[in-house]
């Protein structure tokens, strides 16, 4: 099994190196930091395994999918990220992913889903699994545009940490832009996802957990 690692955090790709060798110890494993590296490394070499942090420098959002998959259709595509998931995973998932694990997931957790997404195909957590099954109840997959989806990768950034309840001083520390850069950000979340300020963007990010 060959696999491609797009993740600019060292020890991440340390760390699921690691797991990846203790769950198939004959699986190749190449690395990279960025988006566009990736992209080159998947024009170079085919690929049966794609671990992506969505969060990744010269990424550009849900638009990834379609990237990849002009590249190499066949790919296994692993999300793996610090977001969400009861958020961002069933866009990514709609949009060509084969499956979605959170960061915060245990080991154990983490070889399941290896072995998933490579054995069956896809992959997504129990809670993640009963959001799909009510939104498929509610014949509302096809239908429900999450507007998520429509965020630059700097707004998902920037909306994440307001979740978290951080203030636009700590996100331009945490970012390291300008306040005012931070400032525009928050506009363009809260016309995109029609909120009026930090609380009811909460709110609204809560509502979508059901889509």
């Amino acid at each position: 099994m060959k696999i491609l690692i797009v993740e600019d955090h060292p020890l991440i790709r340390m760390g699921l190196k690691l797991l990846i060798s203790e769950t198939d110890s004959k699986a190749t494993v190449t690395q990279c930091d960025t988006f566009p590296e990736g992209l080159i490394l998947l024009d170079q070499e085919r690929f049966d395994l794609l671990i992506l942090d969505i969060d990744i420098p010269g990424g550009e959002n849900i638009k990834m999918m379609n990237m990849i998959r002009s590249k190499q259709p066949d790919i296994i595509i692993l999300i793996h990220s610090g977001y969400d998931e009861q958020v961002y995973a069933l866009p990514y998932i709609k949009a060509g992913a084969n499956g979605f694990l959170s960061k915060q997931a245990s080991h154990d957790e983490f070889k399941a889903a290896l072995k998933a997404v490579m054995s069956k195909g896809k992959y997504v957590s129990y809670q993640v699994q009963q959001i799909l099954l009510n939104t498929i109840k509610d014949n509302n997959f096809g239908k429900v545009m999450n507007p998520i989806t429509s965020l630059s990768p700097n707004e998902m950034r920037v909306m994440q940490l307001l979740t978290e309840g951080k203030w636009t001083k700590e996100i331009a520390a945490i970012m390291n832009v300008k306040e005012n850069t931070v400032s525009t950000y928050k506009r363009r979340i809260f016309n995109k996802l029609d909120v009026v300020d930090s609380i009811e963007l909460s709110k609204k990010v809560s509502l979508l957990k059901q889509f």
